[in-house]
C-alpha cells in the first residue's frame, strides 16, 4: 500500500486544529526576552545569543516579528480572498489594531508618563511631545519614543514603547493586500516574482526603503505559501532541510533574511499545523497583541523602579507577569470587543479554527 501523502496547506486550512495561537503568545514573549538585554542591562550589555550566533543578522526580537508576518500573511491574505469586500476588510484590519492602540497610547502617557516624568505636572501635561506622542504613534506615521521627562535616567534612556515601530509596516502590507486584491493582481505567480524581488531588494540595503523589503520578506512569504497552498505539502522531511538552510545561513553571516522568509516561513506553518495539545492554547483569549504593546514601557518602568542595570533574565521575569495581566485586560475589555463590534457589522467568514479559538479572531488576522 502506498504512503498517505502529507496534507497540503490548503487541507491543513480547512482543518479545526493548529497552533497559531500558540506561535503567537512565543513570538511576543520572545519579543520581551529580546528586549530585555538592552533594556535590563544596557546597550552595552551581555550581547544577546542569537545575534551572535547569526552574526549580527537577526535578533530574537526580529525573528519573533517575522513569525507574527508571516502568519499575518497568510491570514490576512485568506481574509481578503474569503470576503474581496473593501469595507469588511478595512473595518476588520482597523478594530484588530487601533482600538488596543488607543487605550495602551493613553495609558502610557496620562498615567505611566505622569508618574514618572521628571517634570512638573503641569509643564508636562502642556508640553508639544507629550500630545506629539499620543498622535504619531496613533497615526503611525512618524512614530515618536520618547515623553517628556519619563525614563531619561534609565539604561536605555528615553525610549517609552520601542516596540511600535513595526506597526506601520504591518498595516502598510494589510493596505498591499488590499490593493492587490481590489486590482485582481493578488495572484500565485505575481507574488511568488515579487517575493523574487523583494530579496534582491533585501540584499541591495537601500537606505531609503527601511525596513520595507526585510519585513516584506516575511510577510510576503506566508502570502506566497497561502497562494501557492494546494500545492504545499506540510512535510517533516521538507521542515528539517528548512532548519539546516537556516541554521547554514546563520553560521555564514549572510542571507538568513532571505532564508526567514522562505524557509523561515514554511516552519512557521508546518509547526503551526503540526497536531498537538498546544491547539487549545487560546480557548481564554489571544493576548499575543496586548503582550506586544505593553510589554516595552513595562519593562522600562520595572528598570526604573529598581534603579540601574540589571540582568537581562531578571528584568524579563519581573516584566512578564505584569505585562500578561495587562494583555489579558486588554483582550477582555478593548479587543475583544471591538471585534465583536466588527461582526456585527460585515458577515465573517468561517474562522480559521472554529473549536480550538475564539470565533472570529482568525478571521480578524493577527
Amino acid at each position: 500500500m502506498a504512503p498517505r501523502p502529507r496534507p497540503t496547506l490548503s487541507e491543513c486550512l480547512e482543518g479545526r486544529g493548529n497552533n497559531l495561537d500558540f506561535l503567537r503568545f512565543a513570538a511576543a514573549t520572545g519579543v520581551i526576552l529580546s528586549h530585555s538585554f538592552p533594556l535590563g542591562e544596557g546597550p552595552q550589555g551581555s550581547p544577546e545569543p542569537l545575534t551572535v550566533f547569526t552574526h549580527g543578522q537577526v535578533s530574537l526580537g526580529l525573528v519573533c516579528v517575522a513569525v507574527f508576518l508571516v502568519i499575518s500573511g497568510v491570514l490576512i491574505t485568506r481574509s481578503w480572498e474569503r470576503t474581496r469586500d473593501v469595507r469588511s476588510f478595512v473595518l476588520a484590519r482597523t478594530l484588530r489594531i487601533f482600538p488596543g492602540l488607543a487605550v495602551s497610547l493613553l495609558l502610557t502617557t496620562l498615567v505611566l508618563g505622569a508618574a514618572f516624568t521628571t517634570y512638573p505636572l503641569g509643564e508636562y501635561f502642556t508640553a508639544p511631545d507629550t500630545y506629539r506622542f499620543l498622535l504619531r504613534n496613533f497615526t503611525l506615521i512618524n512614530p515618536q519614543w520618547n515623553l517628556p521627562g519619563v525614563f531619561e535616567g534609565n539604561v536605555y534612556p528615553s525610549a517609552v514603547n520601542g516596540s511600535l515601530w513595526t506597526l506601520k509596516y504591518e498595516v502598510g502590507f494589510y493596505l498591499l493586500v488590499l490593493g492587490l486584491g481590489v486590482t485582481g493582481l493578488l495572484r500565485k505567480e505575481l507574488a511568488l516574482a515579487g517575493w523574487c524581488v523583494t530579496a534582491v531588494l533585501s540584499f541591495l540595503h537601500i537606505g531609503r526603503l527601511g525596513f520595507w523589503p526585510v519585513l516584506g520578506l516575511y510577510f510576503g512569504g506566508g502570502l506566497v505559501l497561502y497562494l501557492w497552498r494546494e500545492r504545499v505539502r506540510m512535510s517533516p522531511w521538507l521542515a528539517v532541510a528548512c532548519v539546516l538552510v537556516l541554521t547554514a545561513t546563520s553560521m555564514a553571516g549572510k542571507g538568513l533574511p532571505v532564508a526567514i522568509g522562505s524557509c523561515g516561513a514554511y516552519l512557521v506553518l508546518y509547526l503551526a499545523f503540526l497536531p498537538s495539545r498546544l491547539a487549545h492554547f487560546g480557548r481564554h483569549g489571544d493576548f499575543s497583541y496586548g503582550l506586544y504593546i505593553y510589554a516595552f514601557p513595562v519593562q522600562q518602568t520595572v528598570t526604573a523602579m529598581l534603579g540601574g542595570p540589571m540582568p537581562w533574565w531578571w528584568n524579563a521575569a519581573l516584566s512578564l507577569p505584569v505585562t500578561l495581566l495587562l494583555a489579558m485586560m486588554s483582550w477582555r475589555y478593548i479587543e475583544q470587543p471591538a471585534i465583536a463590534l466588527g461582526k456585527q457589522q460585515t458577515r465573517p467568514s468561517q474562522p480559521l479554527n472554529s473549536k480550538a479559538s475564539t470565533p472570529g479572531r482568525t478571521w480578524y488576522g493577527r
